[in-house]
Formats: C-alpha cells, structure tokens, sequence
C-alpha cells in the first residue's frame, strides 16, 4: 500500500476512532453496539498498522491479496449484523404486537367503564 494512502487510512481511522470514543462517554448508544463498533474501530487502525501481517495471514490461507481478506471478513461481520438486526427487529415486530393488543384492551375496558358510569 503506498504510503498516502496508509496516511489517509490512519488518518480517517484514528478520526473514527475519536467520533466513537465521544459516542460512548455520551452513552448514547447500548454496550453491544459499542463493542461491536470498537471493533471496527480497532480493525482500522490495524489494517493501517499490521499490514504485514494481514498480508501473512492472506498468503497462509492462500487468497491472492491482503485487501481482499479484509472485504472478506468485513463481508462476513455485516452478514452476522444483519442477522443480529433481523432477529432485533424480530422481536420488536413481536413486542408492537403485543402492545397494540393490550392497548385495545385498555380501550375495551375504559369504555365499558365510561358507559357504567353512564348508566
């Protein structure tokens, strides 16, 4: 990798770094998704550091280029977030369901209340 873009790349990562680092001491987001994100943050700053070694690590399982191991492993991590996102917004769906039935309920039962009163 030529050398700007290693100073690019450990520019914007270091910069991707500090906006999640802000992010956190916020505590606007869940610890899960924090982790997760320090991940990627971290990975930036290693592929930028060890290239070396992701180049080691590319000829020891015998793919061709060291990019193509990292759109690799990135290809898979957003694969796992995706399931992860789609068993979460499987069970909000659920939850909604849950809260629309037992708000029709309330409803129900206030205006059986209302025409007690009434009578």
């Amino acid at each position: 990798m030529p050398l700007y873009i290693k100073i690019i790349s450990a520019i914007l990562s270091f910069f991707f770094l500090l906006i999640f680092i802000s992010i956190v001491r916020k505590r606007s987001m869940k610890p899960f998704y924090s982790f997760l994100w320090l991940c990627i943050s971290i990975l930036m700053v290693t592929v930028v550091i060890f290239e070396k070694f992701y180049k080691m690590i590319a000829t020891f399982l015998g793919v061709g280029d060291a990019p193509l191991l990292i759109f690799i492993g990135v290809i898979f991590f957003m694969l796992l977030y995706i399931f992860h996102l789609s068993i979460t917004l499987s069970e909000m769906s659920d939850r909604i369901q849950e809260l629309i039935s037992y708000t029709s309920f309330l409803e129900k039962k206030i205006r059986e209340l209302g025409k007690n009163e009434d009578s």
